[in-house]
């Protein structure tokens, strides 16, 4: 069997991940918060309304390998901040919207700037 979190998941985030705090307000209720690395990732977004004017907005996402966590793998509400100085995004805070798996030792954590 091929380990895909070995083979390849650790070795991209060793070259493109950011440092992070994750504070497991959901997954692990009353856990401390700590540091782990993603892939972060943020795209405008474009849509035509019914009305033909476009609504635009940011798709922001956070790549994780699910082997870094020591508790439950992260849920919608925990929060995750950008602690990595080196990156434009340092600073910011976001909620957890959506957890999405991949069924490959990663998950898609897509944040949000408001509170689910």
């Amino acid at each position: 069997m091929i380990d895909f979190d070995a083979l390849v998941l650790n070795k991209c985030e060793d070259i493109f991940s950011i440092l992070v705090r994750f504070t497991p307000l959901v997954s692990d209720p009353g856990a401390p918060a700590f540091e782990c690395r993603g892939i972060y990732s943020s795209s405008p977004v474009d849509v035509q309304m019914q009305d033909e004017t476009i609504f635009s907005d940011q798709q922001t996402s956070l790549g994780i390998r699910v082997r870094d966590f020591v508790g439950p793998p992260p849920d919608r509400g925990d929060h995750v901040e950008i602690i990595d100085s080196r990156h434009p995004a340092f600073g910011s805070k976001y909620w957890i919207g959506d957890s999405d798996l991949d069924g490959q030792g990663g998950a898609m954590l897509m944040l949000r700037t408001q509170k689910p």
